[in-house]
């Protein structure tokens, strides 16, 4: 099964938008110890500070959301029910977040998507443990994101240089199988392949829809739905 799903979610205008948030952010000194947010947490796990301006996070969370009502590979890995709990993290020079598990509370898949570009900190990779003898590092270009499963264990690499920006957040499936989520997912993976025509027009009776693969493929989902969602 695929262990995480990386891909572009903001575009050059919306990061245009979330610098002049960060630096409204910065200039107004909006951000608090990112140890709030982690209940009897210490130093010793987690350096960074944390945006406390619902307005400013909000927005940037508002440009995140609008871009994964089209993310349908963000949807066929997750079958998402609700997301919460948006985070924007600002980890500079000396700053880290040690290993740890987030709360199993938070849902079923976490994601991190980068506000700043790679070449404006030196560090800060975020470490995903997925198996192995060794693991992930994971440090993108702005706008662009990771999800992966939040029972994953992972750390983020201490910053030597420069300032690190991140939003997280979490996302509740509707599936609490794994194993069927990803049957589901990887049906909706199928779906994306087949050749695109207009099936309210195609689909005109019953029994042409009983011919059409896409119509098929959309009931076993919704069938899976049926039997196994939460």
């Amino acid at each position: 099964m695929k262990n995480y799903y990386v891909r572009k979610v903001l575009d050059q205008e919306q990061l245009k938008t979330v610098k002049e948030i960060l630096d409204q952010s910065n200039y107004h000194n909006c951000w608090a110890d990112g140890l709030t947010s982690v209940k009897g947490g210490q130093k010793s796990v987690k350096n960074n500070t944390e945006l406390v301006e619902t307005c400013y996070s909000q927005a940037i969370n508002n440009l995140i959301m609008s871009s994964l009502d089209s993310d349908v590979s963000f949807v066929n890995f997750t079958a998402p029910a609700t997301t919460k709990l948006n985070i924007v993290s600002k980890t500079t020079s000396g700053g880290y977040y040690n290993p740890h598990f987030d709360n199993w509370n938070n849902g079923d898949y976490s994601t991190t998507v980068f506000l700043n570009d790679p070449s404006e900190y030196e560090g800060g990779e975020l470490c995903l443990y997925i198996g192995g003898e060794d693991e992930e590092k994971i440090k993108l270009d702005a706008g662009w994101a990771v999800t992966y499963s939040t029972g994953t264990i992972h750390r983020v690499n201490r910053v030597v240089t420069g300032t690190r920006y991140v939003s997280v957040f979490w996302t509740k499936s509707l599936i609490s199988d794994p194993f069927i989520r990803f049957i589901w997912g990887e049906i909706g993976n199928v779906q994306d392949k087949l050749p695109i025509i207009d099936h309210s027009v195609h689909l005109s009776t019953c029994i042409s829809a009983l011919n059409d693969p896409y119509f098929l493929l959309n009931n076993l989902k919704t069938q899976i739905l049926r039997r196994y969602a939460s």
